[in-house]
């Protein structure tokens, strides 16, 4: 049952317990004279005859109505399924529905019943002890306070947050974290009342050149900011970066390079390429059992990086023979580096890449006769715009999932509770936003810093509260997240604090995955803590 239908629900059971309260409490000597009075009308919850049965019931009616009625009791967390039936009834005559036909509205996005859910629910209360009133009352209490929205006080000093991203830029553009972050903070400031009242606000410097990142490092700088996200940056290793932000702690964002993984004052909520990479290989020696891999290796020091530091150690613990193939930038012709691929007689084909050459290299391997299961593609091949152009070849392959999307119908039961719960929200707080791995990236990572600042508190909020935080040891994230431990510095991660990735196959030409093979937790896969 989705997220809807519960809070209509603890709606309807706040109504009717208000009601009984102005009625003088069930415990009452009066025995709720009006209650019982609207439960004569309302139909026998006992009774199987055909007269308690909504015209036009199937064959299958008993099923339905038992099915409901476990549902809803379950929603509910009492046991008493004589209310519940006595609910389920009155609706079904007063509807004149087959129980079917309810249950299949009740489980829609827009339920046509809640109306009449809400009143059998105060016509059918002659069914409920004093005691089974008062817990419906706590949850509804519970309930409404955890769906009132609270805006930010804007009259309160800001928490200003900067974000460097790289767009507009021919090797590599980057808009869809942004969106994620911004509809985040957005989200943040109109229904989780800011941090401690205090509104969030982003300052944002977009890059596209080494002097173009390097001015936006000094400027965040010196911006007075509680912290910065360095979100997806490929010109940031022609710089001392983090020398340049001195004071200002970098949280999340994306690491790319061997520089980012160790640095006093950056803590990433993910890994980076060292964390995707290290997982990548495990899940290849482990899950798909390949001898050989061919690696088409884009010339960007983000994924030589991601060779270098994580799949290579984790190859060579596997014994796993592997090559790797050089693919220029621009790449303006993939079929030179995808047939030296194709002639490596290797069992897969890797692919690091920025995105822009994503594309190219799907299509050459197809023209090629590359098999989409031979081939393995990054997390920047998992966007929407992608899928529609080529998605059809991409089917059978393998792919990094940066974060669950609603792709992935088989995610666990708390992600779609979570889908559920946040639905509608990244539209409606970020219109822009696109369905792409870093958008969820994005959205996830400024929700990860809302909470790990409101754990702090806005009046204790410096550089050395939120490092010290970070590293206490303590497993934090959303539901639906990886969950990030700033554990790493034994090994010389200290800055990393994800070591988990999520691998699929991709099931269908809109990007639609198939279960992965588990050996992790939920599908997750560890590589940093074979580097250890």
């Amino acid at each position: 049952m989705g997220e809807k239908m519960k809070k209509t629900l603890i709606a309807v059971f706040t109504i009717f317990v208000m009601i009984v309260a102005a009625c003088g409490g069930s415990d009452s000597g009066s025995d709720n004279e009006s209650s019982q009075s609207s439960a004569e009308d309302a139909p026998s919850s006992s009774g199987t005859s055909e007269d308690s049965s909504p015209v036009g019931e199937n064959l299958d009616g008993n099923n339905a109505r038992e099915t409901l009625i476990g549902l809803i009791s379950a929603v509910i967390g009492l046991d008493n399924e004589g209310y519940v039936a006595c609910i389920v009834d009155s609706v079904a005559e007063s509807e004149g529905l087959t129980y079917d036909e309810i249950l299949q509205d009740i489980t829609s996005e827009e339920s046509k019943t809640d109306e009449a859910a809400e009143a059998a629910s105060i016509a059918c209360i002659a069914e409920l002890s004093p005691e089974e009133i008062r817990e419906l009352s706590e949850i509804g209490e519970e309930g409404s306070d955890a769906d009132e929205p609270v805006e930010a006080d804007y009259s309160l000093p800001a928490v200003r947050i900067g974000l460097m991203n790289q767009e507009n830029d021919p090797i590599g553009s980057f808009p869809e974290i942004r969106f994620g972050i911004e509809g985040a903070v957005n989200y943040i400031n109109a229904e989780l009342g800011g941090i401690d009242g205090h509104p969030v606000e982003l300052v944002t410097c977009l890059q596209n050149s080494v002097p173009a990142a390097q001015e936006c490092a000094q400027e965040l700088a010196t911006s007075d900011l509680v912290s910065v996200i360095n979100g997806v940056n490929i010109w940031t290793v022609a710089f001392d970066f983090y020398g340049t932000m001195g004071e200002t702690p970098v949280i999340g964002g994306l690491p790319l390079f061997a520089g980012d993984y160790n640095q006093p004052n950056a803590r990433y909520f993910n890994g980076g390429s060292v964390q995707v990479y290290s997982a990548a290989a495990r899940f290849v020696a482990e899950d798909l059992g390949v001898s050989k891999v061919a690696v088409l290796v884009n010339q960007n020091p983000a994924a030589t990086a991601a060779m270098d530091s994580g799949l290579a150690p984790i190859f060579d613990a596997y014994g796993i023979e592997y090559e790797a193939i050089d693919v220029p930038i621009p790449l303006t012709d993939a079929i030179p580096p995808v047939s030296q691929a194709n002639a490596a007689d290797a069992d897969l084909v890797m692919l690091l890449a920025a995105g822009n050459e994503c594309v190219p290299v799907i299509r050459a391997a197809n023209q090629l006769g590359i098999p989409a299961e031979s081939m393995f593609y990054s997390a920047t091949c998992d966007t929407e715009d992608i899928y529609a152009e080529v998605g059809e070849l991409m089917v059978g392959s393998y792919i990094h999932k940066g974060g669950y999307t609603d792709r992935e119908v088989w995610a666990p039961d708390e992600v779609w509770d979570e889908f559920d719960r946040t639905d509608g929200l990244l539209e409606k707080y970020s219109p822009e936003a696109t369905d792409a791995s870093f958008t969820g990236l994005g959205w996830a990572t400024m929700l990860d810093i809302y909470d790990l600042y409101s754990e702090i508190g806005y009046e204790n909020l410096t550089a050395e509260t939120i490092i010290g935080t970070m590293d206490d040891g303590e497993t934090r994230g959303r539901v639906g997240s990886f969950g990030w431990s700033c554990i790493y510095a034994d090994i010389g991660l200290q800055s990393l604090c994800q070591g988990s990735a999520l691998f699929v196959e991709i099931g269908y030409p809109d990007g639609t995955s198939l279960p992965p093979e588990i050996i992790g937790p939920e599908g997750y896969v560890n590589g940093l803590d074979l580097l250890n």
